[in-house]
């Protein structure tokens, strides 16, 4: 009974110290977060959630990053289920080159969190580099349903159906996109450079070379 109820106020007393941790980085102070932290992952080093803290800190910094490894190392193998874990994971291969560890790892988030689009996008992000197109593709599509208003997603997605040789397809997502945002200057540019780059001018000069506002004519002054 007396080890059940200290191991409940222990418990209570990391999730605090946690919070206080974050609430340094909240403050500017990121440095001091994870000295926080690691205190935290020193006093019990099967805390899953310190590590993924502590590993998330060390990515953000560029500080140490064999540590951060061996940080998310031990949280995926302590909650294989954890998505962050393995979204965290994902960062930190690509930050080491590692596109093929990454991708699987960002995989592995979605799979468990269906919804995390900061997942989908790194992951949508390293197909395109890769020059798989169709999952590019794919990832693209989920993360429009996931978010209708992002602009990001959707000419990333019709870059990628261009790349397929979609080029109907990829049209009608950069039309769309002017329909929604008729006053952007970005999406009427992407649509007006696809317009130039599948030989159709007079429709490309039409977005590319419009005119500039007139200025509005000051009031002469009274002196």
């Amino acid at each position: 009974m007396w080890f059940a109820l200290a191991s409940i106020v222990l418990g209570s007393l990391g999730v605090r110290g946690l919070d206080d941790a974050l609430a340094l980085e909240r403050s500017g102070d990121a440095a001091q977060a994870l000295d926080s932290v690691e205190q935290l992952v020193r006093r019990d080093p099967t805390w899953a959630m310190a590590r993924i803290e502590a590993g998330r800190l060390r990515l953000q910094l560029g500080k140490d990053l064999d540590r951060a490894e061996a940080d998310l190392e031990a949280a995926r193998f302590l909650v294989p289920e954890n998505p962050r874990a393995h979204y965290l994971w994902g960062l930190l291969m690509e930050e080491r080159g590692r596109r093929r560890e990454a991708i699987r790892s960002f995989e592995t988030a979605i799979l468990y969190r269906p919804d995390y689009v900061e997942a989908r996008f790194r992951l949508a992000g390293d197909y395109f580099s890769e020059g798989n197109w169709e999952r590019a593709v794919l990832q693209y599509r989920a993360l429009c349903e996931l978010q209708s208003d992002s602009t990001l997603a959707r000419i990333q997605l019709a870059s990628a159906l261009e790349k397929m040789g979609k080029l109907p397809e990829a049209e009608e997502e950069l039309r769309r996109l002017v329909s929604q945002h008729p006053d952007s200057a970005l999406c009427r540019r992407k649509l007006g450079e696809f317009y130039a780059r599948t030989n159709r001018p007079q429709l490309a000069s039409k977005l590319l070379d419009e005119p500039k506002r007139k200025m509005r004519e000051l009031n002469k002054s009274a002196r």
